[in-house]
């Protein structure tokens, strides 16, 4: 009887260590030992463009903490943690980008979004949905529409059909999108990634027509050490770096495929491609020929290593409570657009042009 017991016991725990998302060996712990490194003293972080603390760069490092594994209230400076610096802003957040962002942490951190900080950022978002579908302020980017999706997936809420069909007709012929979801732009892979993300969390299977498409550009343009770049083809290079390939790991996973299964002629994968990239720090840099402690890649790499997806947790939170006032705008010429697009998802195309602005902060 103790012998049968014991021989369940470890086919038990067999079965759970396979079930687990992890993808790699790489050093989870360093990695968020290298976070807390970069914290700043009111408990955000900076985008590693600008050293100052910032709700969508906050957001997108607590995110990047849950999914490493890490705990948040271990993250404090003085008292203040990211949760806490993300629910003191959170009243002054007007763009749809960041209020996407600050929902999808929120809810990973286990806090509902219609209450956290004393604000219903839910019905904030949900008022900047258009008649057309499209979520966002004037001073928001397709990016942000994306977000947006992803965002009401995470709380449960109605996405309308007009914002998934607003994603569906930015898709270009050769299966990618745009930053700016327009066909003038060419393609990327980290908007790419954030679109079949939004897509699978509305509901569309992996061989759905937009989705597969969206594989197989992936597909034509890996690298033969098995990662991807920004753009192919590209004034800037088509250089592997970490930011990419960890974003099209995740669009991979959204599409219900195994990273494993992307091998490529080096016989390198996706996830060793992604692995070579982090340092003695725990850090990963952004690219081979850039080989400093890189925020941004860093707090990239993190999820997709183990193995998640967008959004990281789902909250049902229910209808709002009232009609909330429609969120304050600033002119179209301030830049606030570009300056929520460009540390997360352009980083790759903006890198290539100054590298140096990502290198790590002293």
């Amino acid at each position: 009887m103790k012998r049968t017991s014991i021989i369940l016991i470890v086919a038990l725990c067999l079965a759970l260590a396979s079930a687990l998302p992890a993808l790699a060996a790489a050093d989870m712990g360093a990695a968020l030992d290298y976070l807390q490194t970069q914290q700043n003293a009111d408990g955000g972080f900076g985008s590693g463009f600008s050293p100052e603390s910032t709700v969508g760069s906050t957001s997108d490092v607590l995110l990047a903490i849950i999914a490493g594994g890490g705990d948040p209230t271990s993250f404090a400076q003085n008292g203040d943690t990211p949760v806490t610096y993300l629910a003191g802003q959170a009243g002054a957040v007007t763009t749809s980008g960041d209020l996407a962002k600050l929902i999808l942490a929120a809810v990973a951190a286990g806090e509902n979004p219609r209450e956290f900080g004393g604000v219903d950022s839910v019905a904030k978002l949900e008022g900047t949905i258009g008649a057309d579908g499209r979520i966002g302020t004037a001073n928001d980017t397709f990016v942000s529409h994306l977000l947006g999706v992803l965002a009401l997936a995470s709380v449960r809420r109605p996405i309308p059909d007009a914002a998934i069909s607003h994603i569906e007709e930015a898709q270009q012929e050769n299966g990618g999108w745009a930053w700016d979801g327009t066909a003038e732009t060419a393609a990327d892979t980290n908007t790419t990634a954030f679109a079949v993300q939004a897509l699978a969390a509305a509901g569309q299977a992996g061989d759905s027509e937009a989705i597969a498409q969206a594989i197989e550009y992936y597909r034509g343009i890996q690298n033969e050490d098995g990662g991807w770049p920004y753009q192919n083809p590209s004034d800037f290079g088509t250089d592997t770096d970490a930011n990419s390939t960890a974003l099209a790991i995740q669009a991979i996973l959204a599409a219900g495929q195994d990273p494993a299964d992307w091998t490529a002629a080096s016989g390198q994968g996706p996830v060793a491609a992604l692995e070579a990239f982090q340092n003695e720090s725990g850090a990963f840099a952004w690219q081979a020929a850039m080989p400093d402690d890189n925020l941004l890649a860093t707090v990239q790499a993190l999820p997709a290593l183990a193995g998640e997806t967008l959004p990281l947790a789902t909250m049902a939170v229910g209808a709002a409570a009232a009609t909330p006032a429609a969120p304050e705008t600033i002119p179209e010429t301030g830049g606030p657009a570009l300056g929520l697009a460009l540390p997360l998802v352009l980083s790759g195309l903006a890198l290539a042009a100054g590298g140096w602005a990502l290198r790590r902060r002293q």
